[in-house]
């Protein structure tokens, strides 16, 4: 009996040991095979966002070369023989383009002859030739592109192509892409093309060579290799390791399969199953795709499994052999306890022990089992409350998580704006736990941007709730109040009149003009913020709620067009490594300095990356906020057409005067002439909505006044006799005069129900 229990306990505990061991093969198998083709996906996606972003700056530099020149090619149009200079600047100084043309209108210079193509290109040793191909290149007029760029007057993109060798003699054929925008004459109508070809052999190189390093270190061996290539919306090959399917068509199944033009899939590529991970490229609508065999992943999960295998083999029979030793020396005194012993080892706490006669190890054992009965019992009661009071716990976190961050403003989007700013605003939270108690908001109102980042003192669910309780206040604020100060003056009384435990809330308060820039701000003992590359200069004010009677200071500071407003907790500032040294300020105005020029995201992802790779494996310790706005200033005004938004013409015409350096004096007339058109507008013309638009041609300002009221042009002369006494003549006639005095030129146009009045300032 002894022997057939000891053996049947043995073969149990085998099976059991044999169950783990088979279900453990089983998730090592398919976590080894995940773990491979995640570190596939991410080794390879790696290289794709390299390459793209490469040919995305590629095409950035090109676009930037071509809209740069657009103007002093505008400005020479009396000049054409000074176009091929202008040609050989821009391939001279521009390594992407490797020639560059201008393709005008048959005819537009008659001395020319019918057809004019100055042109400039660099040879494959560097070289740059230049002249006209107009005597080998005509039939540019008739091509869907030409037409297509010049009637919609808007720069764009041609699909890739191979060099015409009629350009060079000894000029190999490349693989071009080109860039053409349009060129208008003084009366601002297109009639020529400036057009720059980019080479994308130096990018096909790259992407070969990336491949084959990666080839090399991860796929040495393997029958079957990665590669990439490139492929635009018509599903053809641009690029492609094989030169022979360049500006070829795709296979129909990939192409379907593409379609998303973003993503993984799974499929077979000239017979083997591969796996294909690709990403679009914005603005040419190209797809960049890597093949990868499937064999090439997973040949190193194999080995690993195989290895797995056999250890797991081995393992089991040293296991069987020492329990089996073990189980027959220890059964022999106990077989008739084990009986009873196994209803607690199945969880039946309460089930009566066997009776145990003596004093000996078996019934120090029997009392040991009857003090686990109990506790076990105990512990499992508690632990099952416990259990759900925590989960019920995690469950009110993520919901509280998710009610802060959708508190928080996720873009810049309000109706109040009338104004077609060129403001760049981003912002992003990211509390230490579930919840934090860091805030930041904005507004718009009246052209006018509110916007506030504050820090309260503590972590977790108080820190939170007051959160909630300072970004309500913050915003009941702005809608009446007119600065800085006066916001922060009313939170700081209503805080400091309630129980806060203790809590107080480090804030900046700001309110940015978008017409002029000026910017009134307070600051209540919050981290200085970082202007164009600077720090801004702050009073040292108290937190909010840290004393009722503070008299808190406000400040103004004026904005340049382009500048950029960083703020920051010191979550950021104060963020540790393992060896505790914190980020510091200056890292943060280090980094401010060198990105102020970028958009306001790239600036607070690049700040985001930094202070993760200066963490590493530190948990992050208190919350951090990064909030950036970069601001241009606007060159249109809509409005209402409503007596109370007269006020909004006087900094927008300054802004505009100072486009052209038109004096003080000269500006003043300006504004009065416009006053007088906008006033009658809105008098006499019943109309909704007022647009100004200005623009600047040869030194010369145009502002247009487009309205959709009732017809009237103010060019014409008036009727009015002066010589009448002003007390006995009609009313009406002094504006347009006054119009016509204070202006250089003046237009009316009725078009599609409005009245367009163009005046012309010198």
């Amino acid at each position: 009996m002894m022997n057939s229990l000891s053996s049947r306990l043995t073969y149990r505990i085998m099976a059991v040991v044999l169950t783990m061991m088979v279900v453990i093969a089983i998730v090592l198998y398919f976590s080894a095979k995940e773990y491979m083709l995640n570190e596939a996906e991410e080794r390879y996606l790696s290289i794709l966002d390299e390459n793209r972003q490469e040919l995305r700056r590629r095409l950035s530099d090109v676009y930037v070369a071509v809209k740069n020149n657009v103007y002093s090619i505008e400005r020479d149009m009396d000049a054409p023989e000074q176009f091929v200079d202008h040609l050989q600047r821009i391939v001279n100084n521009n390594p992407n383009i490797v020639s560059c043309g201008l393709l005008f209108e048959p005819d537009y210079y008659p001395k020319m002859g019918r057809y004019f193509v100055p042109f400039a290109i660099r040879d494959t040793i560097g070289t740059v030739h230049t002249g006209r191909i107009d005597n080998v290149y005509n039939k540019y007029p008739d091509t869907d592109w030409f037409q297509m760029v010049k009637t919609n007057d808007k720069a764009d993109w041609t699909g890739a192509y191979f060099e015409s060798p009629l350009l060079l003699d000894d000029q190999g054929q490349r693989l071009l892409l080109t860039y053409s925008a349009p060129i208008h004459n003084s009366q601002g109508r297109p009639v020529a093309l400036l057009c720059a070809d980019m080479s994308l052999e130096g990018l096909r190189d790259k992407m070969m060579k990336d491949i084959r390093k990666m080839n090399d270190q991860y796929e040495k061996g393997q029958r079957h290799q990665s590669y990439l290539f490139v492929i635009n919306q018509e599903g053809t090959y641009i690029i492609h390791p094989d030169k022979q399917r360049m500006m070829t068509p795709i296979d129909e199944n990939m192409g379907i399969t593409l379609q998303s033009h973003r993503g993984t899939c799974v499929m077979e590529v000239d017979g083997v199953k591969s796996w294909l991970y690709y990403r679009d490229i914005k603005f040419i609508n190209w797809v960049m795709v890597i093949v990868v065999p499937e064999d090439a992943i997973l040949s190193n999960a194999r080995g690993l499994n195989i290895i797995i295998l056999l250890v797991m083999i081995i393992g089991m029979v040293i296991i069987y052999l020492f329990c089996h030793y073990q189980i027959r020396k220890t059964t022999r005194p106990l077989h008739r306890f084990a009986l009873s012993a196994d209803q607690v080892a199945q969880g039946n706490f309460s089930s009566p022990l066997p009776k145990i006669k003596g004093d000996d190890e078996v019934r120090l054992l029997h009392d040991a089992f009857a003090n686990m009965q109990t506790s076990l019992s105990v512990f499992v009661d508690e632990l099952q409350k416990t259990t759900i009071e925590k989960a019920s716990l995690e469950r009110d976190l993520k919901i509280a998580n998710a009610i802060q961050m959708a508190m928080v403003p996720k873009s810049l989007n309000s109706p109040l704006s009338s104004l077609n700013n060129k403001l760049d605003l981003y912002a992003t939270l990211t509390p230490a736990r579930d919840v934090g108690g860091d805030l930041y908001d904005y507004f718009l109102r009246d052209n006018r941007l509110f916007f506030c980042i504050g820090d309260v003192s503590g972590k977790g669910v108080p820190a939170a709730l007051l959160m909630a309780v300072m970004r309500a206040m913050f915003r009941g604020e702005t809608r009446r109040a007119d600065s800085a100060v006066a916001i922060v003056d009313t939170i700081n009384h209503n805080l400091s009149e309630e129980y806060t435990g203790g809590y107080f809330v480090t804030m900046f308060v700001g309110i940015l003009d978008l017409i002029s820039g000026h910017l009134d701000y307070c600051n209540a003992g919050h981290e200085a913020p970082v202007i164009a590359g600077q720090l801004l200069n702050v009073k040292p004010n108290l937190p909010v709620g840290a004393l009722s009677d503070w008299n808190y200071e406000g400040q103004q500071a004026q904005l340049q067009p382009g500048d950029m407003l960083f703020l920051y907790t010191d979550g950021l500032s104060e963020a540790e490594d393992v060896n505790h040294d914190q980020f510091g300020r200056k890292h943060v105005l280090q980094l401010v300095s060198e990105h102020c020029t970028e958009t306001a995201q790239h600036l607070v992802e690049i700040m985001e990356a930094e202070v993760r790779r200066h963490a590493a494996e530190a948990e992050q310790s208190d919350d951090i906020t990064l909030l950036a706005i970069k601001w241009e200033q606007p060159e249109r005004l809509m409005m209402p057409a409503s007596m109370d938004n007269i006020s909004r013409l006087k900094p927008y015409i300054a802004h505009v005067a100072g486009l052209v350096g038109i004096e003080d004096k000269e500006a003043k007339r300006l504004r009065l002439a416009v006053e007088e058109a906008v006033v009658n507008v809105i008098n006499h013309g019943q109309a909704t909505t007022i647009t100004l638009q200005a623009t600047v041609e040869n030194n010369q300002l145009t502002l247009t006044i487009d309205d959709d009221g009732q017809p009237f042009d103010p060019t014409t002369d008036s009727k009015t006799d002066f010589s009448i006494s002003a007390d006995q003549r009609p009313p009406g006639g002094l504006g347009i005069m006054l119009l016509h005095k204070m202006t250089d030129g003046l237009t009316y146009q009725r078009i599609d129900g409005h009245n367009i009045l163009t005046i012309i300032k010198k």
